[in-house]
């Protein structure tokens, strides 16, 4: 009997232990808990409030209240977006985003004229000249002809309108357009800007609740780092916008005396004759030309020159026949000499 209710007792004394340990499990449990409510991954939705639609990603946020070595770490995790339909739908709701780029080269017989009319246009479309330069004419080089070139950045709407001004006053010998659609690119970063600012958000609220200085620098620390990649995502896409917005257009002007044809001929064999014939004419009258305006550009070195060598002539001619004389009257000399002693050789033998 005493050992039945020993067996008894002691049972009763393990069921209590047990329960007692229960629920102190419980309540640490509920406690490590509400101490953490912001630890672990969180994942929400970004709202596209442009297009309204709904760019997924995941950010994960490790803000555990705890001190010392395990301290608050803010460890932001690599946006990872929505599937590949919600970025579908989300790039078809958007304007295609399209830079377009123009390079012409372009020939004219009236330089200064064409200049001036361009950049009228550029004012006039709302665009603006990005760069600009003018080589070629320099006091001291006979060939006086130009060449310029004007980088100007167009609004797109009118690109049409000016490069096809542009192909209405002069002459144009080579043109090509290229287009990037950096639409997916753009989406990706605003989905990544809108990402960033939610973090920004949140953090900003856990940082009002904080207390733990440690914890409050590793927050700080964090919202420096989100600030200067948003800045560096704002920067990037004013860049893409004004890409899309002003096209370039970039434009090689050539001073020439001829226009070169740009409308195909068939090349017979008389056709061939002619522009042969017709091109060494022009070679003849401008090489003509060009010895003309040599010459008389040259004419007062021609003088000096002139003179110079007419007075080596002179000097020269001078001592020449001054030591032609000398040799004459040495020879006279030399010859009197011979005959007088002749003379007095055939006196003393007779």
């Amino acid at each position: 009997m005493k050992r039945k209710n020993a067996t008894r007792i002691l049972m009763l004394v393990l069921f209590v232990s047990l329960l007692i340990t229960g629920c102190g499990s419980r309540s640490k449990s509920s406690n490590m808990a509400g101490e953490a409510k912001f630890s672990g991954r969180e994942k929400y939705d970004a709202q596209d409030y442009d297009t309204g639609s709904s760019v997924g990603y995941e950010a994960e946020v490790d803000t555990s209240y705890t001190s010392g070595p395990e301290a608050l770490q803010v460890a932001p995790k690599e946006t990872s977006f929505g599937n590949s339909s919600s970025i579908s739908s989300s790039v078809s709701k958007t304007q295609d985003k399209i830079i377009r780029r123009v390079r012409m080269e372009v020939e004219t017989q009236e330089f200064d004229q064409l200049i001036e009319t361009i950049n009228q246009k550029i004012e006039t479309l709302g665009g603006y000249v990005e760069s600009s330069s003018i080589t070629g004419q320099r006091y001291y080089y006979s060939e006086d002809s130009r060449y310029g070139k004007i980088v100007a950045r167009i609004p797109g709407e009118h690109l049409d309108e000016f490069t096809g001004t542009v192909s209405n006053i002069a002459n144009v010998v080579n043109s090509e357009m290229m287009t990037e659609n950096i639409t997916l690119q753009y989406v990706d970063i605003e989905s990544r800007k809108k990402a960033l600012k939610i973090e920004q958000e949140r953090l900003f609220a856990i940082l009002e609740k904080e207390e733990t200085l440690e914890n409050i620098i590793t927050l700080e620390s964090r919202l420096s780092d989100i600030r200067y990649e948003l800045q560096s995502i704002e920067s990037q896409l004013r860049t893409y916008d004004n890409q899309v917005e002003y096209s370039t257009v970039t434009l090689s002007i050539y001073e020439v005396e001829r226009i070169t044809p740009t409308t195909p001929v068939k090349k017979t064999v008389w056709n061939r004759i002619q522009t042969g014939f017709s091109n060494t004419m022009f070679h003849i009258s401008e090489g003509f030309k060009n010895f003309v305006v040599w010459f008389v550009v040259n004419i007062p070195y021609l003088i000096i020159w002139g003179g110079i060598l007419t007075a080596i002539v002179l000097i020269t001619r001078k001592i020449y026949h001054k030591r032609e004389r000398k040799n004459r009257i040495e020879n006279n000399i030399e010859n009197t000499e011979r005959t007088d002693k002749a003379s007095r050789n055939e006196g003393k033998k007779s």
